[in-house]
């Protein structure tokens, strides 16, 4: 089985559930993605993009 996580950041808040249907959806269609962990974030959230691997 073929698994992802992912921090997804958007604009918009209010649209959150939809970016995450459309997030699973795109995984599972495109890439054979069947479970996925996908965090939404505010665009002006900082910490993850310090990571450095």
């Amino acid at each position: 089985m073929n698994v992802a996580t992912a921090h997804l950041v958007t604009a918009d808040q209010n649209g959150n559930h939809a970016v995450l249907d459309q997030a699973r959806d795109v995984l599972l269609r495109r890439h054979g993605v069947a479970h996925a962990t996908l965090q939404v974030e505010p665009a002006n959230h900082t910490g993850c993009d310090e990571l450095g691997w």
